[in-house]
């Protein structure tokens, strides 16, 4: 498996730089940039709540996505799971760090649209949704930490395990909270669940 700091030989065709340095860089400017597009969107830095924890246990109106971390981190971890899948099969001679970047690029871009008036309003709009406002842009960096967890893990694990911790992520959570990708689906579809 080649290192996720030093690009592959057929690493060419990737559109990220392919030293460590400028990688690093350029991540760091994708998040800079998520924070900003969210703080002029409106998103509160931290939880208006006066709290700040790293993780929320609990559901609760004031504080949910507001934390760094919650139940929902959870799915985010699959989520850069399956998005690093999703590359390494459309791009199978990337490197690992040309992989993690794509990723980083793409939960970014999900980041923005999950917070929109729109995708909020998907959310919500269920009478047994759970209440959601949004994240916090503490939350949304957060659930960036565990998206790029999940996309690492990815290149390691084999099919099999990725699936069995997908199974595992979605029953815990749906027992945490009542919610997950499933119950989330289904109520986006109109489904009272």
């Amino acid at each position: 498996m080649t290192s996720p700091t030093a690009p592959a030989p057929n690493d060419r065709s990737s559109p990220f730089v392919r030293d460590t340095a400028g990688r690093l860089a350029t991540a760091l400017l994708i998040v800079a940039g998520l924070a900003a597009t969210l703080y002029l969107m409106g998103h509160d830095v931290v939880c208006p709540c006066g709290r700040v924890s790293l993780f929320q246990t609990s559901l609760s109106p004031e504080e949910n996505s507001q934390q760094f971390a919650d139940w929902y981190s959870l799915l985010h971890v699959v989520f850069g799971m399956a998005l690093f899948a999703f590359v390494a099969w459309m791009r199978p001679r990337w490197s690992v760090a040309a992989g993690l970047m794509a990723v980083l690029f793409g939960h970014t871009i999900w980041e923005i649209a999950e917070n929109t008036p729109f995708v909020i309003h998907l959310f919500t709009s269920n009478p047994a949704a759970h209440s959601y406002s949004g994240d916090s842009i503490l939350n949304s960096m957060g659930d960036t930490v565990f998206a790029m967890a999940g996309a690492f893990a990815m290149s390691r694990l084999s099919m099999g395990m990725a699936v069995a911790v997908t199974l595992a992520v979605e029953v815990i959570v749906t027992i945490a909270v009542g919610d997950g990708f499933v119950v989330g689906t289904l109520r986006v579809l109109g489904v009272s669940i």
